[in-house]
């Protein structure tokens, strides 16, 4: 007897992920005890990021136009995204990451330092350790979900 039950093609548009989004992820900072970042992976939105922030501006010394990437426009689209939010930044951790003007007055301050487009960028901008920490994140996020796919494939 034949068998006449048929697999219905695959059809592309149900199978490939094509959110341009990945769900955000809770980060511990390491060291801390209580700040955590809400981070996600760059990805795709690199290359829109960079057209995005170039602009023409005007090269004197050939007196042509020419396009120039704008870094601070580049890093405001980067960390609107990459960073969603954060919880638990304390005032000893920010010491760990930045200077800070008094210390010795701002250590009474026992609340958290809320997370807003200018705080990121304030600490992305004065903080190197911060900085290579979230650049690392984005990668390891991205790295992370390829290996899970990966493994997911082998997977029978």
């Amino acid at each position: 007897m034949k068998n006449t039950t048929m697999e219905s093609p695959l059809k592309l548009d149900e199978i490939i992920d094509t959110h341009e989004e990945q769900l955000p992820m809770w980060v511990a900072y390491p060291g801390s005890g209580t700040f955590k970042v809400l981070t996600r992976p760059l990805g795709r939105k690199q290359a829109e990021f960079i057209e995005a922030a170039t602009e023409p501006q005007w090269d004197l010394a050939t007196m042509q136009k020419r396009q120039v990437l704008n870094t601070e426009k580049y890093l405001q689209l980067f960390l609107d995204w990459v960073i969603v939010d954060w919880q638990g930044l304390t005032v000893k951790d920010l010491r760990r990451l930045v200077l800070l003007k008094d210390w010795k007055k701002l250590s009474r301050h026992k609340g958290e330092i809320g997370c807003d487009a200018k705080a990121k960028l304030l600490l992305m901008q004065f903080s190197p350790a911060f900085s290579t920490w979230i650049n690392r994140v984005c990668l390891d996020i991205e790295r992370f979900n390829a290996e899970r796919e990966e493994e997911a494939e082998k997977k029978p």
